[in-house]
């Protein structure tokens, strides 16, 4: 009779087999669902960072438009400022112009006037000029 027994106590019985592969079905099983909960983070982190990534790529294109919008009403800009300063330029030149011819005017005429007047009252150029030269510094 000892001897039966001993066998019953080393051999596993067939239920305490199935338990056991069962255990091990559920280890592999549990380990499988850790390995696909970790892939499953990590692609929540790479879709996280993927819309982070097209949030900003987002706002570059739109401060890109922005930008581009502003260097077109810039070059508008320039363009008119460009053409006022041609303008302005041209009416400074006109001005300038009439000022040296204003000038030449002037002079001819108190050359003439003095030469005239000397002349005609034979009073010396020279006595004539020095008053009027007195007039002008004073």
């Amino acid at each position: 009779m000892s001897t039966g027994t001993r066998r019953k106590l080393t051999e596993p019985s067939a239920t305490e087999q199935e338990l056991k592969d069962m255990q091990r079905m559920l280890a592999k099983a549990e380990q499988k669902i850790r390995t696909l909960q970790n892939k499953i983070a990590g692609q929540q982190r790479e879709i996280r960072d993927l819309r982070a990534q097209v949030k900003r790529e987002e706002n570059l294109i739109a401060e890109r438009s922005e930008l581009k919008a502003e260097i077109t009403d810039l070059r508008i800009e320039n363009k008119e400022l460009t053409r006022a300063n041609r303008e302005h330029v041209e009416r400074n030149e006109a001005l300038q112009a009439e000022k040296e011819r204003l000038k030449a005017e002037a002079r001819a005429r108190r050359s003439n006037s003095l030469s005239a007047g000397a002349s005609l009252g034979r009073i010396p150029q020279s006595s004539v000029t020095r008053p009027l030269l007195k007039q002008q510094t004073s």
